[in-house]
């Protein structure tokens, strides 16, 4: 990727917007301040360690500038440049092979060191200015103090604001017009760019047309299309002369897009399992105009209304039917965590094009484009998650108590909306103070005030409003310990399931993206060990990153193992995106160089930051946005919808969108209507979801057995009066092909061993037996009445 380090304080300037030879690099470092010094003395230049002679330099003293044959010398917080050189001795400014250091340099107000050529140069005019920064801010509990560095010293001396440099004749330099300095307000190129990235989602919208019809064009097109709405967004990320303004429209343009490919899927009306149980979570508070209504469909969401009552609060507000206020719900919460995010970065690392990079990268994760994005009440939780990360770094960084009590509303927030995402800012919350503690001196035990306050709000929601969640997170853990235990104890398969096999080119491109990511991690871990980083912010993002790929491992936990990897990624990959972000914009050197001492690995970087120009930014361009349009790849082919429903079309068995139709949606709808609300239904994973939901009745979820069973025994009865089931619902579907998942039902005995579909007997028997009665038949789907004597 590069040869340069980290940033080193959140305040350092990142790049440069122009540049005056080809391939130059700029390096600036924060360092501790230096005691203020008055003007220079003069000395000779005889006397200079460089070897010029006296004959060969012009002297100014107090405020000293020696120039000579393209050559200016300060002596003692001076600036010496010979030969295409120039070299501040004593904490000053170095400028060698093309290389500028800036060493105790200190932030700049708009996160920039200008390095400009003097407007209106000519041919022949060999001056560029390097503008000088000015001192930080103080305050807060972390301030800086670095306000007296070698750079104001040379400012004092010089009694201007700029340092004007000599370089070799403009005539030998290539003729490539410089980029023009960012503005921070200025929109710059990203309306063009979002244009090229709205024709993707045309495209995929034609594909979305297309594999509803079936046609053969439809895949290709699917793909062309994601890669066009992602790609130019990141390229022009990655090229740094986006200023903030342009950062974030570009980042907030992206997800907008990204969203509408989401919503276009299925723009009628939710097809997800999940999406259905919060619609009639929804539609409850709509009808009822109370919260903590029951659900029979999802019965701890009751204790979690965040997501609902917003739904219901814009339908009831606009007159939008649930559906369509759900939309935009959903919508708005995904681009505030989008939006948060980049808020949260860019406070933390100071640079535009990091908080943009480390945004598209989180763009790759598995469950970003549906499940973080689907009405759920994790969408609805995640954008107060980020929130109060934010305000947390806000308050850490002297904003005083305000941004803590900010952080305070986002703790409620999150955990009023769902648990996991409760749980998961608690752990984030202590990781941010346990780094703090272990790094800073004094300790700040204040540090430990978010966690505290969060790990309270949640065990007393849960403890008094939220019991039932315990019961219900019970079982997926229970799950995950059986699949430890038959990974690392032998215990049986049988007893966790078996993961469905994964294509091996699928399996290849998930496994070059995380191995990319993997490379990355291991080279920002390595320069912040051997630099001996200190900030807090990234040291924690670096222990969140080892999670993510900790988590990785799940995805081979049995049958559940995909699902329980993507869902813990939508938290884990928040700091491994930043990490990620580090490597590439900072061009954290993959392969170090050895040290004088022939070390290579254990060699330190080269101080500063480094913003590379010319021909290795071009190539560090190139080589990221492959990196990232590889991890998009991945993610759509590894997360949601399977590969073989990532287009809409006609019935699937168990493949949930692609399951849920006209046939499954009447059938639910005739048991709205003619069923009590407590009947006790039971079906495939599709046939639930639709009779909880549209049919308001009680799910019965267990029923594998009775559909596998070649005919109704005594053992099959005694299960369905232990299930008090009242109703089966048949799918005619489920004997024309094998599930797209691993299972037809959910806890399916047969989970992972299912070679060809159920058979005519299997589902046939009902037709047969005495203790069954058809009361429902549309050609397609059946609903049988269980007699009971």
């Amino acid at each position: 990727m590069g040869d340069q380090p980290t940033p080193d304080e959140d305040g350092a300037p990142e790049e440069t917007t122009a540049e005056p030879q080809p391939d130059a690099t700029v390096v600036i470092q924060a360092v501790e301040p230096v005691e203020e010094t008055g003007p220079a003395e003069a000395e000779s230049p005889a006397d200079d360690e460089t070897g010029l002679q006296a004959d060969d330099t012009v002297v100014v003293k107090d405020d000293t500038v020696i120039v000579k044959d393209d050559t200016v010398i300060v002596k003692d917080d001076t600036v010496i440049v010979k030969d295409d050189t120039v070299v501040v001795q004593d904490d000053t400014v170095i400028v060698k092979d093309d290389t500028v250091v800036l060493k105790d340099a200190v932030a700049v107000p708009d996160d920039t060191v200008v390095l400009k050529p003097v407007t209106g140069r000519d041919k022949d005019d060999d001056t560029v200015i390097i503008r000088l920064p000015s001192a930080p801010k103080t305050g807060g509990t972390r301030a800086r103090t670095a306000g007296v560095s070698a750079l104001t010293t040379v400012r004092r001396q010089a009694g201007e604001e700029t340092v004007v440099l000599t370089l070799p004749p403009a005539a030998q330099q290539r003729e490539e017009p410089a980029p023009a300095p960012r503005d921070v307000y200025s929109l710059g190129w990203a309306p063009w760019v979002l244009a090229v990235s709205s024709l993707g989602v045309v495209l995929v919208a034609l594909a979305y047309a297309g594999g509803r019809h079936e046609a053969g064009w439809a895949m290709a097109a699917y793909w062309t299309g994601q890669i066009l709405v992602f790609s130019p967004v990141v390229f022009r990320l990655l090229s740094r002369l986006a200023g903030v303004a342009e950062s974030f429209v570009l980042v907030m343009g992206l997800a907008a897009n990204q969203y509408m490919l989401k919503w276009m899927y299925s723009p009628d009306q939710f097809r997800f399992p999940d999406e259905l149980q919060h619609w009639l979570a929804t539609t409850l508070i709509t009808e009822s105009g109370e919260l903590f209504r029951p659900n029979n469909a999802l019965p701890p969401a009751v204790h979690f209304p965040g997501l609902a009552e917003m739904g219901a609060g814009v339908s009831l507000f606009t007159g939008l039917p649930v559906t369509a206020a759900g939309t935009i719900v959903a919508g708005i919460a995904h681009l505030m965590f989008v939006g948060l995010l980049f808020a949260a970065v860019l406070r933390a690392g100071n640079s535009p094009a990091m908080a943009g990079v480390a945004c598209v990268t989180y763009a790759t994760a598995m469950h970003y484009l549906f499940f973080n994005s689907m009405f759920l009440y994790a969408t609805a939780a995640l954008p107060y998650f980020m929130l109060t990360v934010w305000a947390q770094r806000r308050w850490r960084t002297g904003g005083g108590p305000t941004f803590l009590a900010l952080a305070v509303a986002g703790i409620a927030m999150t955990t009023v909306s769902h648990h996991v995402t409760a749980f998961a800012l608690v752990a984030t919350l202590l990781l941010l103070a346990v780094t703090e503690l272990a790094l800073e001196r004094p300790r700040p035990w204040a540090a430990l005030i978010p966690p505290a306050v969060a790990l309270a709000v949640v065990c007393g929601w849960i403890g008094f409003v939220a019991r039932d969640v315990i019961a219900y997170l019970r079982a997926p853990v229970q799950r995950l310990a059986a699949s430890l235990n038959q990974l690392f104890g032998g215990a049986p398969a049988e007893q966790v399931g078996v993961a469905t096999p994964v294509p091996l080119a699928q399996l290849a491109v998930q496994g070059l993206g995380l191995l990319g990511l993997l490379v990355l991690f291991l080279a920002v871990a390595r320069d912040m060990i051997v630099r001996k980083d200190r900030d807090t912010w990234r040291w924690a993002a670096l222990v969140g990153g080892a999670v993510f790929f900790a988590g990785n491992g799940a995805r081979f936990l049995g049958a559940g193992g995909p699902e329980i990897a993507g869902r813990l990624s939508t938290f884990t990959y928040v700091p491994m995106s930043i990490i990620a972000a580090i490597a590439i914009v900072h061009a954290v050197r993959i392969i170090p160089d050895k040290d004088q001492d022939g070390r290579r690995w254990r060699s330190v970087p080269p101080p500063g930051i480094a913003v590379t120009t010319g021909r290795r930014l071009t190539n560090q361009v190139y080589i990221g946005t492959t990196l990232l349009t590889l991890l998009m790849v991945g993610a759509r082919t590894g997360g949601w919808p399977p590969v073989s429903a990532l287009l809409p079309g006609p019935y699937l068995p168990a493949a949930y969108e692609r399951s849920v139709d006209v046939y499954g949606v009447d059938s639910a709808r005739w048991q709205a209507e003619n069923l009590p609300p407590h009947t006790r239904v039971g079906g495939d994973i599709t046939a639930v979801a639709l009779s909880s939901t549209y049919g308001r009745t009680d799910p019965v979820r267990e029923v594998g057995p009775l559909f596998w069973a070649s005919w109704w025994t005594s053992a099959e009865e005694e299960l369905a009066r232990r299930l008090a089931v009242d109703y089966l619902v048949v799918d005619r579907r489920l004997g024309d092909r094998v599930p797209e998942g691993n299972a037809y039902f959910q806890d399916d005995p047969m989970a992972g061993r299912i070679t060809e579909p159920l058979g005519g007997t299997q589902l046939g028997k009902f037709d047969l037996m005495p203790q069954m009665s058809r009361v429902y038949d549309n050609g397609v789907v059946r609903i049988y009445r269980r007699e009971t004597s």
